[in-house]
């Protein structure tokens, strides 16, 4: 009576040792997957935020135009002193090439002006524009 009073002490033992085993591979394996949705989700979120401040760069750019002024010329100006005012080298690689321009727009023969007189000039004006 003894052996079977061991005999059900030990399997009852390896059965709940069986069941507590069985219970943490329950856990391991559900800690794994809560794991591996936290990763996924956080690769997720931070796609997310990369693509929209992407976007948020890409909404507004600025774009350099070109726009006319006229000009009076006063005593003392030349070509030269007008350019050298109103050049923008970020378009133009030099003072001449400027000039070149002015005097096509306005029909100028020479580099000749008279004071009193009216010449139009190319500029730059940087704006924003929403894409």
């Amino acid at each position: 009576m003894e052996n079977v009073k061991r005999n059900n002490a030990y399997y009852a033992r390896e059965a709940r040792r069986r069941l507590l085993k069985r219970r943490r591979q329950i856990q391991i394996r559900r800690n794994f997957a809560l794991l591996s949705l936290f990763v996924v989700l956080t690769l997720i979120v931070a796609v997310f935020f990369v693509s929209t401040s992407s976007q948020a760069g890409s909404i507004d750019t600025a774009r350099s135009c070109k726009y006319f002024k006229s000009i009076m010329i006063e005593k003392g100006d030349t070509l030269w002193s007008i350019a050298n005012e109103n050049i923008d080298t970020e378009h133009y690689s030099n003072t001449s090439e400027y000039i070149k321009e002015v005097k096509a727009i306005n029909s100028l023969a020479t580099d000749k002006i008279a004071a009193g007189n009216y010449i139009i000039v190319p500029y730059y004006s940087e704006k924003i524009y929403a894409n």
